[in-house]
């Protein structure tokens, strides 16, 4: 008798010495509360981590051992009165495969100079087709609406020179370094090339699509070190595309060095060319 006994104690101990495995987190809409979701998951052996949309109390974070099945707990969560939805929480990356970018339009490398709402921008950014599409003019004309008050970018920084934006650009945050200002210059290392407003148009990197000067796109083409370089500049164009009068406040809290982990489009919605960066 002895002996079994040893051995299971033996066991148990190499069992606990184990590396623990990390929990599978889950995002979910319910009507419940965080009362209710909380007897729910001690059913379900999940734990309510907490809420994540403030003070409207319906959106939760919830975590579960890893060697329970995620696909089997969202089912159960899914068939729950009270729940709206259930999904579970992981990185998609939308940059590498996904968004294959053909040849953009014509249309976008259109410099001819044209007044955009006070500020001059290229006639390829003001009316490019996917604006056309979505029918933003006809929305800012029928609507007499161009934007108010401030939107905020969450993204990789925005580049503060930029012709287009400047004018309604504010100072912003460095969240990656902790200080005041949303430029994404301060991750540009190497020696900046000369400005060519001459040159043809190229464009560089899949991931946003952008068209800038060709002595700028031999620079930053190919180079992982700014895979996602100019994608915060590149939404700040697509919001003051819709919302030209609108400040823009930049808040950088991405690194260039890797794809964003939000979606990116394979849809040429793009800021006008940059002589200096993307």
């Amino acid at each position: 008798m002895k002996r079994p006994m040893w051995l299971a104690a033996v066991l148990l101990t190499l069992l606990s010495a184990a590396p623990a495995r990390a929990d599978n987190r889950f995002i979910v809409r319910s009507t419940l509360g965080s009362s209710a979701l909380t007897q729910l998951c001690l059913l379900q052996t999940c734990t309510v981590v907490g809420v994540l949309d403030g003070t409207l109390n319906q959106v939760f974070l919830l975590t579960a051992p890893s060697l329970i099945d995620p696909t089997t707990l969202l089912t159960l969560l899914r068939n729950t009165p009270g729940i709206v939805d259930a999904e579970l929480d992981q990185v998609i990356n939308l940059v590498v495969g996904l968004n294959a970018v053909t040849t953009p339009p014509a249309a976008l490398t259109d410099s001819t100079a044209v007044n955009y709402f006070g500020t001059t921008v290229w006639n390829g950014y003001a009316n490019q087709p996917a604006s056309g599409i979505v029918h933003v003019q006809d929305a800012q004309n029928t609507f007499h609406v161009s934007g108010k008050g401030i939107v905020a970018d969450i993204d990789t920084g925005v580049d503060p020179n930029h012709p287009a934006l400047k004018s309604v650009l504010l100072a912003g945050y460095d969240f990656t370094r902790n200080q005041p200002g949303g430029s994404e210059m301060t991750d540009f290392t190497g020696t900046a090339p000369t400005p060519c407003p001459s040159c043809q148009p190229a464009k560089v990197n899949q991931s946003t699509a952008a068209v800038l000067d060709q002595s700028t796109a031999a620079v930053l083409d190919g180079n992982s070190q700014y895979a996602a370089f100019g994608h915060g500049t590149m939404v700040m164009g697509v919001i003051h595309l819709v919302a030209p009068n609108a400040q823009l406040l930049p808040l950088k809290a991405f690194h260039p060095t890797a794809p964003p982990i939000f979606p990116t489009f394979s849809a040429p919605s793009i800021t006008p060319p940059r002589t200096t960066q993307t």
